[in-house]
């Protein structure tokens, strides 16, 4: 038995017999020497016309391949035929012998497979038409094929040239490639596509070269094969078609074909297969591509497929990886490398055991050896979701640097070295988030511990895109580090109510980039698990981390994932089910979580909700800090404002500028009002939320409009039955209503009262009265007592702050009754400091203040992080100048100065126990220092404390 391969490559056609173009049916057969068929081809430009004088490829069918492997037999053995006959027709798509208008000839080669001479090269005609005209010549190779056997090839795409993709203009692009090969050699009959590329959904143009690493599912492919296999080529162009193919396309741009056979050496290394022609007979497109036989037996031939830079989330689809998402500097990076182990899975698995690798950064900037030996597998064994199976190097936050990075990495096995591959990472500066620190405790169960709360909102870099150190920066509001509330937060009123007293608190105290979470003790009962408020940055939920990073996102902007029946979706949210739709990991520990996880934003797996790659950019594009802010100025400081540092005892208009409105609606429109208050802090910019448009504006008594704004109206959950609103106006004298429309629609309007609270200060009513050392005895009395009723009600917030307004916190929110006393050991010290009771009734803001009293500066406290170790976190909080981090934060090695900073590594002190303590120092020289405990300097873990001690 001889296998022969006969490649047929061209017609060129010099006379179809026609006075146009027409339709031509090409039919070449292969006969044994008896005149059996063995084998057919046929052709008819895929039922589109042809014309004189011209060449027209014969591999673009893939019905009919234009390779033809056959085996001869017959006597005697070894002899056989090539024979091709041609048939027009204007109106048959199959013109042949039965149906035709013109007959275009016959030609004939005999071969010998004994003899190479007659092998080679073949010309079939020209030939004789039946007018006698020269009509057609086919050319063609004919050769012997070595016997079928199996062996597995790695095929490569590169790239795609496109000579003219038949558009005047930018077009879409569908490219697709398949495998064909009968059942032979051992190996399964093949019929699939190896891939599809559409430029990532980019439109491509004339005469240029595209790379085709962006092919899904991968450019890389290995196929099992056991003998001639065809690799076949097709693309087509739409204007409008993200992804062009024979369904819906405006152009074909031809198609291709190779052949590939494991035991013909010939046919294996480099190739491009094309170019085609095009519908319109032009060039189309070529395809580079390799073909490389894979080692018969276990020996390793490492080929890195894809590298992975991740540092909480990814786009990537192993292994060739796609447009990865931009990263966050001064983060651990891990960086995955995905491997192909080269061998035969049929052959032990097809693994190879201790592999490892090295990562060079920025050509060689930093240099790293992988975590950990793997072992390595065929691509199409490799599960991103499994951390073993790739190879893993961390880069560590201090190396990750803002820029581009280039990260160079290769994998080896017993001297055996992988390609090298090199990938570029964009690292961006992010600004920290700034959260005040509120503890809570309720009649039945106390706050938690300044520790819990950063224990839990220390993990916030785990999912967000900012730094691993310094990536949250803790304020806290002086006097009110730890709050009580008797609000019943299984009621969602009394939620709602708890949010108010929580915006009270830092009304004048914070600005739009601070965010105010209030952590309560899993004790609590609560009806939710968290709750924000957007426009006011402020927030309350319980001590998991989970909902501690759910709710900073509702106060960065982001709105909920659609998994698990929340409300408020972000409709622009993928993947549409809600889930993170990516592995992710956390780099330092190498847990995964898979791509089912619920989004971060999602009410799916609450506990262990991950950041998806979509919130990741929200966030990234948030907390970025640009270039040309790097040098800017700071951003602006909270309006705290002034007032007379004077003893006013008798009722004044408050000054602020604004005032703040508020109130709930229920879903069928009941508006209910909370008291509206003045105030100098500044509007933030609103939100925008789906649905309805909700306005709040105030009118004088004609129903003029003298101040107007947008406010965000949010249900979160089909349980809830009332939502929040909220805005900040410029404070009208004239006003006689506050009114809220949806839609333009007047759904309820609140009565201004005529004129200002009228009250007076009780006490105390001199300095000598004040106690600086204890609490201050704050009374007051209504001025309106005796007047007609209905009276207003007035709603009373104590204020404290100086004569520089350099801190405004109001220790005292909502009340209702008119005494309240402030421990002034918690207040921030001053020269000159003032306390101030505030009342609203509805609208109008009045205040009275005490004397003026003197404070002594109050020394810094220490927030300390987790204390287990090895690494450990810290940072000051001054009640006159807030946050304290960098060289204000001191680490104390057995008395002595070792580091400073927010951070610290144990590990660095040196074998041994060592005792470590912590030490914050204000601008003013004021200090404090906690001790941490002893540590074991090796790991770095904290000691147990000896019994008795």
């Amino acid at each position: 038995m001889t296998l022969m391969r006969l490649t047929l490559n061209t017609l060129y056609l010099f006379e179809e017999e026609e006075a146009g173009s027409t339709r031509l049916g090409l039919y070449v057969r292969v006969l044994d020497n008896s005149g059996n068929q063995v084998d057919e081809f046929r052709w008819n430009r895929r039922n589109g016309e042809v014309e004189d004088n011209f060449q027209y490829p014969l591999d673009g069918d893939q019905e009919y391949p234009s390779v033809l492997v056959f085996d001869i037999g017959g006597v005697p053995g070894g002899i056989g035929r090539l024979n091709v006959k041609a048939y027009t027709d204007n109106d048959e798509r199959w013109p042949d012998e039965g149906h035709h208008e013109n007959f275009l000839g016959e030609a004939e080669v005999v071969f010998d497979t004994r003899e190479p001479s007659q092998l080679g090269q073949v010309l079939l005609g020209p030939t004789t038409t039946d007018n006698g005209h020269t009509g057609y010549a086919v050319t063609g190779l004919l050769e012997t094929v070595p016997p079928r056997g199996f062996r597995h090839v790695r095929l490569v795409f590169r790239d795609v040239v496109v000579f003219d993709d038949e558009n005047s203009d930018f077009t879409h692009m569908g490219l697709y490639v398949r495998a064909f090969a009968p059942a032979q050699g051992d190996a399964e009959a093949i019929d699939r596509e190896l891939l599809r590329w559409n430029n990532n959904g980019d439109r491509v143009f004339d005469e240029a070269l595209f790379p085709l690493a962006g092919a899904t599912p991968s450019p890389v492919t290995t196929l099992a094969v056991g003998g001639p296999t065809r690799i076949w080529v097709e693309a087509y162009t739409h204007d409008d078609e993200a992804w062009p193919s024979g369904g819906a396309y405006e152009n074909h741009l031809g198609r291709a074909m190779i052949t590939i056979d494991p035991g013909d050496p010939d046919t294996l290394g480099r190739h491009v297969i094309g170019p085609t022609q095009t519908d319109q007979t032009h060039n189309g497109f070529l395809v580079t591509m390799s073909s490389e036989l894979l080692p018969p037996d276990a020996t390793p031939n490492l080929e890195i497929t894809g590298v992975e830079v991740t540092q909480a989330t990814q786009h990537f689809t192993p292994p060739a990886g796609g447009t990865p998402h931009a990263l966050a500097a001064g983060k651990a990076t891990l960086v995955r490398v995905y491997l192909d182990s080269g061998i035969d899975p049929r052959e032990g698995g097809g693994t190879v055991d201790g592999v490892v690798g090295t990562l060079s950064l920025n050509g060689g900037s930093f240099t790293v050896p992988s975590l950990n030996p793997i072992t390595a597998r065929p691509s199409a064994l490799v599960d991103r979701g499994q951390i073993g199976h790739t190879l893993n190097f961390l880069i560590p936050a201090d190396r990750v640097t803002a820029g581009t990075a280039k990260i160079l990495v290769q994998a080896e096995v017993a001297g055996t070295m992988s390609n090298p591959m090199e990938v570029t990472a964009d690292f961006r500066a992010t600004r920290p988030v700034t959260v005040w620190m509120v503890r809570v405790s309720t009649p039945t169960v106390p706050a938690i511990s300044a520790a819990r709360y950063r224990a839990v909102a220390d993990t916030l870099p785990l999912r967000y895109p900012i730094a691993d150190t310094g990536g949250v920066v803790y304020y806290t509001v002086p006097g009110l580090t730890e709050i009580h509330t008797t609000r019943d937060l299984t009621d969602e009123g009394e939620q709602g109510d708890f949010i108010d007293d929580l915006e009270d608190i830092q009304e004048d105290h914070g600005n739009d980039d601070q965010l105010l979470y209030a952590m309560l003790d899993l004790a609590v009962p609560m009806s939710v698990g968290g709750k924000a408020r957007y426009d006011d940055h402020v927030a309350f939920g319980y001590e998991r981390v989970t909902t501690f990073a759910h709710e900073v996102g509702h106060l960065m902007g982001l709105r909920h994932a659609p998994c698990g029946g929340p409300e408020n979706v972000d409709e622009e949210f993928t993947p549409p089910d809600g889930r993170i739709g990516e592995v992710g990991v956390e780099p330092l520990t190498r847990r995964v979580h898979p791509a089912t996880t619920g989004d971060l934003m999602s009410y799916c797996d609450l506990n262990t909700r991950w950041m998806s790659g979509y919130h990741w950019l929200r966030l990234l594009n948030a907390l970025t800090v640009r270039a040309e802010q790097a040098d800017a100025a700071p951003p602006e400081g909270p309006a705290h404002g002034t007032v007379p540092a004077v003893h006013t005892s008798t009722s004044r208009p408050f000054p602020g500028e604004y005032v703040r409105v508020r109130g709930r609606i229920t879903r069928s429109g009941t508006v209910r009002w909370a008291p509206g208050l003045r105030t100098f802090r500044k509007p933030s910019p609103p939100r925008t939320v789906p649905g309805p448009t909700y306005t709040v504006s105030v009118e004088d008594a004609a129903g003029q409009v003298l101040a107007s704004s947008p406010t965000a109206v949010v249900f979160d959950s089909p349980e809830q039955q009332e939502a929040l609103f909220g805005a900040r106006l410029p404070y009208a004298p004239r006003a006689h209503r506050v009114v809220l429309r949806r839609d333009g629609t007047e759904l309820g309007a609140m009565v201004v009262p005529s004129g200002p609270p009228q009250f007076a200060l009780s006490a105390p009513l001199s300095t000598p009265e004040i106690d600086t050392d204890g609490v201050l005895h704050l009374r007051w009395q209504r001025l309106d007592v005796g007047e007609p009723e209905p009276r207003p009600a007035y709603t009373y917030h104590v204020r404290f702050t100086n004569a520089d307004g350099t801190f405004a916190p109001r220790p005292g929110v909502n009340l209702t009754g008119t005494a309240f006393d402030l421990d002034l050991r918690t207040m921030p010290g001053h020269r000159r400091c003032v306390a101030q009771v505030i009342a609203t009734n509805g609208y109008h803001t009045s205040y009275v203040q005490t004397p003026v009293f003197a404070l002594p500066p109050r020394p810094p406290q220490v927030l300390a992080g987790d204390t287990d170790g090895p690494l450990l976190h810290a940072q000051g909080s001054s009640p006159q100048h807030g946050p304290l981090t960098g060289g204000d934060v001191a680490w104390l090695v057995d008395g002595r100065a070792a580091a400073t900073g927010v951070s610290f590594d144990v590990r660095s002190t040196g074998s041994g126990a060592h005792a470590v303590a912590v030490r914050v120092t204000d601008p003013d020289g004021l200090h404090t220092t906690s001790p941490l405990g002893t540590y074991d300097g090796t790991d770095g873990r904290r000691l147990p404390v000896p019994p008795g001690q």
